[in-house]
């Protein structure tokens, strides 16, 4: 009896490796958005409320469809170098960010915060809402919790190869002076390949890339 079940927990386990692994083989999305790949979204430039956007579904999570063929290239590419891309966070609606903002700034005010203190420093790491790339469906955090040794292996690879499928590292180190964001090694924005390439080899920022315009 021990035997068999040994045996049947095994299979389970290579069938849940397999399942989990496994490549995305979904037929190819034909974009309908339209939201210009380059679109500047930060402190300064709001997200216009009129843009076209249409979301497709990424690992249970929504993105913009104009990601998600190379999003599932880079997804596949990674797999053959035995990493799983694991989305923690994509698509968030102005009214998710303005929850998100405003539970943070509330945690804050529960810690003796004054309201203009908590407004100041959840500013440090939460965009206000109609300011955050993530409603814009071309920003993605990969993350695991908890899963310390996976991240950093995942942020490797993603620093090293993202740019050949159109996304960048959107918030480097040492360029929170340009970008009003700490370094976040798990946020990555899509820009389009020729964009992406021109950027990391060129090691600037979104910003400097543009020059400061959408």
């Amino acid at each position: 009896m021990k035997k068999l079940l040994a045996l049947t927990i095994g299979v389970l386990l290579i069938y849940l490796v397999y399942y989990l692994q496994k490549p995305y083989a979904y037929s190819s999305v034909n974009p309908i958005s339209e939201i210009n790949p380059l679109i500047l979204v930060n402190s300064e430039n709001a997200f216009p409320d009129n843009v076209n956007l249409n979301l497709v579904k990424f690992q249970e999570k929504e993105v913009s469809d104009i990601i998600y063929n190379d999003l599932v290239d880079m997804y596949n590419a990674a797999l053959k170098d035995n990493i799983t891309l694991k989305v923690n966070n994509a698509y968030r609606s102005k009214k998710q960010q303005t929850q998100m903002f405003n539970n943070k700034m509330q945690s804050y005010q529960n810690e003796g915060y004054t309201e203009e203190k908590a407004y100041e420093q959840t500013m440090l790491t939460v965009q206000a809402p109609g300011h955050s790339e993530h409603e814009t469906g071309l920003a993605i955090d990969f993350s695991n919790e908890g899963h310390y040794d996976e991240n950093e292996q995942m942020w490797e690879w993603l620093k090293n190869n993202a740019y050949k499928y159109g996304f960048i590292l959107r918030y480097p180190q040492d360029k929170y002076e340009i970008t009003k964001i700490d370094y976040e090694p798990w946020h990555y924005r899509y820009v389009g390949k020729k964009a992406a390439k021109e950027i990391t080899n060129q090691n600037i920022t979104l910003e400097e890339y543009l020059g400061g315009n959408i």
